[in-house]
């Protein structure tokens, strides 16, 4: 037998997956400095996700974004684009924009800086340090 699935049934399947999947993680919210960071454990030193509530960012660790994309065969845009549907459910806000290391990432830093960057090595571009959280 021929199962025949279309692309929008296709779409929710990777979503209820995936929203599953971050349920069932039990994150642990983290409200410092207007973001909130989501955690496994309170301690951690870097978050999975960062939501930035003054301007509705949302960086996601390249990490989660590629176990995703293997598992499911997806592309890592699409998985972005759903981990952000999930934080907005989640939370209950607007997600603007989602990003992890790479691409865009650095147009983010030369917004943020209000500077154009010439030269950036790529060990740069895939650190994770915006996932940092600033334990006081």
């Amino acid at each position: 037998m021929k199962l025949i699935i279309t692309e929008s049934q296709k779409d929710r399947i990777i979503e209820k997956v995936i929203f599953k999947h971050l349920d069932k993680q039990n994150y642990n919210q983290l409200d410092i400095n207007n973001r909130i960071y989501f955690v496994k454990n309170v301690g951690d030193k870097y978050a999975d996700i960062r939501f930035d509530k003054s301007d509705g960012w949302c960086g996601i660790s390249y990490e989660l974004i590629s176990f995703f994309s293997r598992m499911m065969g997806v592309e890592r845009s699409d998985i972005k684009e759903v981990i952000g549907r999930w934080v907005e459910h989640t939370l209950q806000m607007k997600v603007k924009d989602t990003e992890s290391p790479g691409g865009k990432f650095l147009f983010r830093v030369e917004h943020t800086l209000q500077m154009k960057v010439k030269d950036t090595p790529l060990s740069l571009l895939q650190r994770t340090d915006w996932l940092n959280i600033p334990y006081k």
